[in-house]
């Protein structure tokens, strides 16, 4: 009985030790969200009868009269076509929304886009990207809270990344934020493009592989071998 009162205490300390580190994560991530927003080089070039921080974003009818963006969420789809919203590399988001751009990179990937919507869950978040080398593939995350979102990986194959809508009669997400616009699937430069967005990452400083040749199917097999050997390594080491 005592043992089990210990037991008991142990995990309560090791829970709220996890919920601790979690809400320290969650800040921290926004205070480099933050910190790259203010930090990074903002081209001259803008013409000044354009909405500062802007880049028109082909197809989605956007114009001059586009209005400021708040800290409401409510306000995107007022403001914006569909809730489409692009920064190119380089440009600052629009006021009130986080940029997880400096999270969602990874080796043998560009990131195309992540988007933001409201399920039974509470809100939920999905990032998409497409391959920096080899056959262009366009993957995408599983939904995911806010505290678990900087560190999504492709979960799946998915041409979602323009309107972050998997399959018909699915409900539009609350906005989707183009980070990549140009490198869409159904754009015929898609190659020349995204050499040319590869260099502008590197030289913003982008320290990700992207000669790397990312396949799904690859990475999943080899998460499954690594997961397999941490449970043959734990099993050991209790039996030990």
């Amino acid at each position: 009985m005592e043992k089990l009162k210990k037991l008991s205490g142990i995990t309560a300390e090791l829970i709220g030790q996890a919920q601790n580190l979690q809400r320290i994560v969650t800040e921290l991530s926004k205070l480099m969200g933050e910190y790259s927003c203010r930090n990074m080089d903002i081209p001259n070039d803008v013409p000044a009868d354009m909405p500062p921080n802007i880049i028109a974003f082909p197809g989605a009818g956007f114009g001059r009269d586009i209005k400021p963006i708040g800290t409401n969420d409510n306000a995107l789809n007022a403001s914006f076509p569909a809730g489409r919203l692009p920064a190119m590399p380089g440009r600052s988001l629009p006021d009130g929304l986080m940029d997880y751009r400096p999270f969602l990179q990874r080796n043998g990937l560009i990131l195309l886009s992540w988007d933001k919507r409201i399920t039974e869950m509470g809100e939920r978040y999905a990032a998409y990207w497409v391959t920096s080398a080899g056959p262009p593939r366009f993957y995408a995350s599983k939904y995911l809270p806010l505290e678990d979102f900087p560190s999504a990986r492709p979960d799946h194959k998915s041409y979602a990344a323009e309107d972050g809508i998997e399959f018909y009669g699915q409900e539009a997400p609350q906005y989707v934020m183009h980070v990549a616009p140009e490198l869409m699937m159904n754009n015929p430069r898609h190659g020349e493009l995204r050499a040319a967005h590869i260099k502008t990452l590197q030289e913003q400083g982008s320290s990700v592989d992207f000669s790397y040749k990312y396949l799904l199917k690859t990475e999943k097999e080899k998460n499954r071998k690594r997961s397999c050997n941490s449970e043959k390594e734990t099993k050991q080491h209790q039996a030990g």
